[in-house]
């Protein structure tokens, strides 16, 4: 192999490792996974825990969950500018930020849109105590990330990939969508030379 291979499906955390490789300047191969083929064994070889995005770097090695991914692109394309410098205090800082996002973001996001997957409860009540945890989880882990802000971007004037990851989590919940912190963010990377058109066509691959 010698390129990237990238799997992907549109609406999942594949937006930000399709903008990260763009944003490298990395021209991946690209395959598109049905929800219905994630288990598919062919798949499931790639990735067992049946989930996009999943990556094959040049040299065969295999990569799973989003953060791994995007620190992977960074390191091979040092100076692209999706994270701070190796050993800087700004980079220590992004890579708090993109932890927290991964590890109590995003597993929010899934208890709020699959609550039948944490639930024994399938009563309708059941799984919409699961959703309304979910959805004071969302408001409290994207408030302390705002707090953190230096604004308009996490690390003041220069974006980063976290930026990104935050402003794909705050799209998905409603209430995040209203607050004007996340609203000049989206604006901020929108207006981005690359993460913008990167962004809009992931969308438009969904319609």
């Amino acid at each position: 192999m010698t390129k990237w291979r990238h799997y992907w499906r549109p609406g999942t955390g594949s937006l930000v490792t399709t903008i990260a490789f763009a944003w490298a300047g990395v021209e991946p191969e690209v395959v598109r996974v049905a929800e219905a083929s994630q288990r598919d064994p062919d798949f499931l070889a790639l990735n067992p825990a049946a989930q996009v995005p999943a990556a094959v770097m040049p040299d065969g090695t295999i990569l799973a969950e989003t953060s791994a991914i995007l620190l992977a692109i960074d390191e091979a394309h040092p100076g692209s500018g999706l994270l701070p410098p190796l050993g800087s205090p700004t980079r220590a800082t992004a890579l708090r930020w993109l932890m927290f996002l991964a590890v109590a973001g995003y597993p929010a996001i899934l208890r709020y849109y699959y609550a039948d997957r944490f639930t024994a409860d399938a009563s309708e009540a059941g799984l919409d105590g699961v959703r309304a945890a979910a959805s004071r989880e969302l408001d409290r882990i994207l408030a302390i990330f705002a707090a953190a802000m230096e604004g308009p971007f996490l690390l003041g004037e220069k974006a980063c990939i976290v930026d990104v990851y935050c402003i794909m989590l705050a799209d998905w919940h409603a209430p995040a969508r209203e607050m004007p912190v996340f609203q000049a963010l989206r604006r901020a990377i929108m207006a981005h030379p690359v993460i913008g058109p990167a962004w809009r066509r992931h969308e438009e691959s969904s319609e």
